[in-house]
């Protein structure tokens, strides 16, 4: 039984609503990592200004992609998500990393850090139970990096004949 035309309608709707939820996840996103960062004053290095970087990058190629979706555009935005994503698991690598070396200097374990388990210093670091670091806020930045994948995948337009 082909479809009738309201079907065919909720279908072109439901695909464009999917796509424009996907934008404002992208965006709440965006904004939620930027206030963050400078609710952190994530600025004191040039290490700091990756994620803003990356921020600006995720930013630029979502207007792109709401003015344009032909193919070529489809890559490039591809290509600047998967470049964030690399810059956040080199997030979370670096501040696991700043997390595990400020371990020796944590009052509660500077007597017994060196005599712990690489397995546990790690472990700790990963947790914050050493160190300042958040490990998982660059995560933000690949959970919009995600958003913006699925994004392209999302019909621009919903297909007259469905």
């Amino acid at each position: 039984m082909p479809p009738t035309n309201a079907q065919t309608q909720i279908a072109r709707l439901g695909a464009v609503t999917v796509r424009l939820g996907l934008f404002g996840l992208v965006a709440l996103g965006i904004l939620g990592a930027a206030l963050e960062l400078a609710f952190e004053r994530h600025w004191q290095s040039w290490q700091q200004f990756v994620p803003w970087v990356a921020l600006l990058a995720l930013g630029a190629a979502l207007v792109v992609l709401a003015l344009d979706a032909s193919p070529l555009t489809l890559k490039v935005v591809r290509g600047i998500a998967l470049v964030v994503l690399l810059a956040s698991a080199y997030g979370v690598y670096a501040h696991i990393s700043a997390n595990h070396d400020m371990g020796a200097f944590d009052p509660r374990y500077a007597d017994t850090w060196q005599t712990l388990s690489p397995l546990t210093q790690w472990w700790y670091a990963l947790t914050k139970s050493v160190g300042p670091a958040p490990p998982l806020a660059p995560g933000m930045l690949a959970q919009s990096a995600l958003l913006l994948l699925l994004t392209t995948l999302a019909p621009a337009k919903a297909k007259e004949n469905a």
